[in-house]
């Protein structure tokens, strides 16, 4: 139950009457160019956060029995209730921005168990002292991961129905069917003996040849991710895409290649069409000065599901670079957020736990459909991510002694509901929102009953608990659903949205 999407529910007319008991409901889970190929890039709104609701006196609960929103006022400005209970302790006031960030990042990974969200994903696969560890690493450590060292190499393996993973196990590529009959390839791998070896084999356990390739894009421009694909564009056509900083390496493969750019300076998501798979991509600047990051698009059995990627690893040495790597983890987390992703994907496999996943797969390839172990849910996403951040920040803080850097601290939203009233028909709504360190006093948190559309809105107490009583309704009730939005504590940390639902069986 971690920080998950931050959408606020639509508010549509009332509801009818519900004749439901609150025994009946469910944990749901809380809180995330050539060849035929057509680029169009098209912005995508970022999801920047909600700013926090001004202070007021009066009332902190509302139900909405009208088409239009309302906001429930706090008491007083997002603070923190400290608990006792909680499992991590706040960074000490004379921790250096350094060790506070590093701290943070610590917390945000979380401990213990997490809910388990919708199926086929498993929570069981977020490892979260193992993502604390590789994301911090070159922030803690001056010499590279020991995992860097291991070129063994992996055979195809099936991670979703249009998604195949093969190469070192150092750093490999991720082929995708497109739908059209084509495929894309995520990284080219090191040389052309790898693709001879590795990538074409690869397409071909994918059930498509190099002859159907229809976009190969390297993550950046560094030759363990472009190195095999001036063969691949010689012998085939292929597009290659790299950002337009690091586009200057197309001549100096071998063989050298004519590199289709992205715009380096375009900070804003760009929409892309590789052959009929419709990413996402986001110039994040710092590992290199032109790799790119993004959302792909996965398939597995007949739903539709999205994983980001981070398409950097290294931090940079330099405060300039530090300060780009930092602002592109950030804009990722938002992009990530606003698209919902339902896991996440890196090219250097160790880094975010891919590796631990595919030698799942590996060992018992019917997990794929019964409990991928990519599918972690939006919430967890997110949470690694947000140690991306806050391990990003500690590195410009390391670089930069006087550097002041709000933290980011995840949330979660826990939903409690329980039949009220004198026929017991009605629905008594409870909702905690906590940092990892204690609850939120006066967070607004939003209700929602869908696909009714029945809506209130509180503003926790101080015990961290905001509650709402909705009215007796009659019908099948989908969900009911608990979001809190992004909201700054004085000190000026952000609390990272989460959100929390509960469902009648």
């Amino acid at each position: 139950m971690t920080h998950s999407d931050r959408t606020a529910p639509g508010r549509i007319p009332p509801f009818p009457l519900l004749a439901a008991s609150a025994a009946a409901l469910a944990l749901l889970g809380c809180g995330g160019g050539g060849n035929g190929t057509s680029f169009v890039p098209v912005p995508a709104a970022t999801n920047a956060p909600a700013p926090a609701p001004a202070p007021s006196s009066g009332g902190t609960t509302t139900v909405d029995t009208t088409p239009q929103p309302t906001i429930a006022k706090p008491a007083g400005p997002l603070a923190l209730v400290p608990d006792s209970s909680a499992a991590f302790s706040a960074p000490d006031a004379s921790a250096t921005q350094y060790q506070k960030h590093l701290s943070i990042a610590t917390a945000n990974a979380g401990a213990g168990t997490f809910a388990t969200p919708a199926a086929p994903g498993s929570a069981a696969y977020y490892n979260a002292a193992a993502l604390r560890r590789q994301w911090c690493y070159t922030a803690e450590n001056a010499s590279s991961p020991p995992e860097l060292q291991d070129r063994a190499v992996l055979p195809p393996i099936q991670m979703f129905d249009n998604v195949w993973a093969f190469g070192p196990r150092w750093v490999l590529q991720y082929g995708f069917l497109t739908g059209t009959g084509k495929s894309f390839l995520l990284d080219a791998l090191n040389n052309t003996a790898e693709a001879q070896a590795i990538t074409e084999p690869g397409l071909v356990a994918m059930g498509t040849t190099g002859a159907q390739l229809a976009a190969i894009m390297p993550t950046h421009g560094h030759g363990d991710h472009y190195g095999g694909a001036g063969y691949l564009q010689q012998k085939y056509g292929t597009p290659v895409y790299l950002g337009s900083a690091d586009a200057a390496v197309g001549a100096r493969g071998v063989p050298p290649f004519t590199v289709t750019q992205f715009d380096s300076a375009n900070l804003q998501p760009v929409d892309v069409d590789f052959g009929g798979l419709k990413a996402t991509v986001l110039s994040t600047p710092g590992h290199t000065a032109g790799t790119m990051s993004g959302v792909l698009p996965v398939k597995l059995a007949g739903k539709d599901y999205k994983l980001v990627f981070w398409g950097g690893t290294g931090m940079p040495n330099t405060l300039a670079l530090a300060q780009q790597y930092l602002d592109g983890a950030e804009r990722l987390y938002r992009l990530a957020a606003a698209q919902k992703v339902d896991g996440t994907l890196h090219t250097h496999p160790f880094v975010d736990g891919s590796l631990s996943k595919l030698d799942a797969l590996l060992a018992t390839p019917a997990l794929r459909s019964n409990s991928n172990p990519f599918l972690v849910g939006t919430s967890l996403a997110l949470r690694s991510l947000s140690i991306l951040r806050e391990c990003s920040a500690a590195k410009v803080a390391q670089l930069d002694a006087t550097a002041v850097i709000p933290a980011w601290h995840t949330t979660t939203t826990d939903l409690s509901v329980t039949a009220a009233g004198q026929d017991q028909k009605g629905l008594q709504l409870t909702a905690t929102v906590r940092n990892p360190y204690g609850a939120l006093r006066d967070a607004v948190v939003k209700f929602s009953v869908a696909p009714q559309g029945a809506t209130c809105t509180a503003a926790t107490d101080a015990k961290g608990q905001a509650s709402c009583l909705l009215p007796a309704v009659s019908g099948v009730v989908a969900s009911i659903n608990a979001s809190f939005d992004d909201a700054a504590l004085a000190d000026g940390s952000l609390q990272l949205g989460s959100t929390a639902a509960l469902a009648l069986r």
